[in-house]
């Protein structure tokens, strides 16, 4: 079998060819990748911002198509996949001067939309075709170019088929580097210059005679790079890429540290140094050990959406007597070491383990009395896998008798459509549910269990210093499962559009 690029009688020409095919491959989906991380800041990571990209790209990779084959009919030969590689480069790395300014003008532009799905989606839309589709058309053009230049080599069949595998290899790689390896390890605005150096290498090869020309080019960008440097706003104290999100530590002037990620819809963990309240929904933790005081002996706790630790830094605040042995599940690793390192979770003696909640309950052998699910995915959205009567079910498999199942779920008040799916849901797999309206916030907090709940008693042990904490118990109220009403499941579970409905609602009643 004749192997181009890497076979011992490869041509010159046929791994010219393969070597350029490749790094274009890399390079198109790498920028698609990158862009996705430098857009959360602003815009988040939802399926919006998502679909806006894949947009992006696949109109500018469609209109460079159509023009590179017309540019390849008329005799347009490799040198210009060099120019274009080039240019591309060139964009890129100005691009990288754009986005924080341009994203952060638009974002403001979009603040009056009412609705938060058409802000997000036309927000990054606009962002991304100003900064990134156009790298990407001239990518795309240099694809007819570099088929036509293939084709000469023999048989169309053949040689096309050897393209598309070259430049869908590229394509892998341009894929799993950035996500895996190069965000993580360097971060966006670096993996972007990194990918406009390969082009700039790529033009180098393909233009031998233009080297120098190339070489100043490639010294000029890498001047205006290394002179920009990345700033943050003074109260944040710690920024990292992640495979899953952008993470940020801020400090904020009463001493308290906030976890944030992505665009910062949400505070994710709050730090109180020295302990004490947080002023969030996580001070309710404290009641969860208190919902079966009859218990004797060691009390177990697993908190699935670790986050900073905030939870479990509460538990045991109105319970500090027994013997509670909390674990942590967090899919993220750069959040638990972001966790160690700003938010004291060492302190709290918390058994972390990185691993995905639902993985978590579908192959641990421990069982548990309570089980509090907290995850957040990108923005204000609970992951749909772990929202699900299937999910429901599965932790509840590995609840002790009469344990409690906890989850906290954001929405404006009862009325919301997702606060009532997820109860309802979560109601057919229980005997007993309650729902507990944290004041001034838009937590609600699920309990539910096969035993029933005492919450005016548990009130009651509640320190009088949290009142609120007392008044919001008294304020739940049960929830019956109706088999008519809604429900998720691991088929349907539409959590971003209900979340975004609510936002939309919530946008338009302040507005009005």
């Amino acid at each position: 079998m004749h192997l181009p690029f890497f076979g011992k009688n490869a041509k010159r020409e046929e791994r010219r060819l393969a070597a350029a095919t490749f790094i274009i491959g890399i390079g198109v989906m790498a920028v698609e990748i990158t862009a996705s991380r430098l857009l959360a800041p602003y815009f988040g990571a939802s399926m919006y911002v998502w679909t806006s990209l894949i947009v992006t790209v696949l109109l500018a990779m469609s209109v460079g198509y159509y023009l590179g084959g017309n540019a390849a009919a008329k005799g347009i030969g490799g040198d210009a996949v060099g120019y274009l590689a080039c240019v591309a480069a060139s964009l890129l790395v100005m691009g990288m001067i754009a986005v924080p300014h341009f994203s952060s003008a638009i974002s403001g532009l979009l603040v009056g939309v009412s609705s938060a799905t058409v802000a997000l989606f036309v927000g990054s839309l606009l962002v991304a075709l100003v900064v990134f589709a156009t790298p990407v058309f001239l990518m795309a053009m240099a694809g007819p170019i570099l088929l036509r230049e293939w084709s000469a080599l023999g048989d169309v069949g053949a040689v096309s088929g050897r393209y598309f595998a070259i430049s869908t290899a590229g394509s892998v790689i341009g894929t799993v580097a950035p996500t895996l390896v190069l965000v993580p390890l360097i971060g966006a605005r670096e993996t972007m210059y990194s990918v406009a150096a390969m082009f700039l290498l790529l033009a180098i090869f393909l233009l031998p005679k233009r080297r120098k020309f190339v070489a100043l080019l490639a010294a000029g960008l890498a001047v205006v790079a290394l002179s920009l440097p990345h700033s943050l706003p003074a109260s944040v104290v710690m920024e990292r890429e992640s495979p899953y999100q952008l993470i940020r530590v801020a400090q904020i002037d009463d001493g308290r540290r906030l976890l944030i990620f992505n665009e910062g819809s949400g505070i994710q963990s709050v730090y109180v140094p020295g302990g004490g309240r947080t002023g969030f929904y996580f001070d309710y933790a404290g009641i969860l050990p208190l919902l079966r005081p009859e218990q004797k002996g060691p009390h177990k706790a697993v908190i699935v959406g670790f986050a900073g630790g905030s939870v479990a830094a509460r538990y045991r605040s109105f319970a500090s007597g027994r013997d509670i042995s909390i674990t942590g599940v967090e899919v993220d690793p750069a959040v638990i070491e972001t966790a160690r390192k700003y938010f004291g979770v060492d302190d709290a003696k918390v058994n972390i383990i990185n691993q995905d909640g639902r993985l978590f309950f579908a192959t641990t052998y421990d069982t548990f009395d309570v089980e509090f699910i907290d995850a957040y995915s990108t923005q204000l959205y609970i992951p749909p896998h772990l929202a699900t009567g299937e999910f429901f079910a599965l932790a509840k498999r590995r609840l002790n008798k009469d344990g409690v199942f906890a989850m906290n779920v954001n929405a404006p008040g009862e009325d919301s459509r997702l606060l009532k799916a997820m109860a309802n849901t979560v109601a057919g797999e229980f005997r007993y549910t309650m729902v507990v309206p944290i004041k001034q916030s838009w937590n609600h907090l699920i309990l539910a269990s096969d035993a029933p709940f005492d919450l005016p008693r548990v009130a009651y042990d509640v320190p009088d210093a949290y009142s609120d904490v007392k008044a919001s118990l008294l304020g739940a109220y049960e929830v019956t499962h109706d088999s008519r009403a809604e429900v998720f499941t691991d088929d349907r579970a539409p959590i971003e559009f209900l979340t975004d409905a609510m936002v939309l609602q919530q946008t338009w009643q302040h507005g009005n």
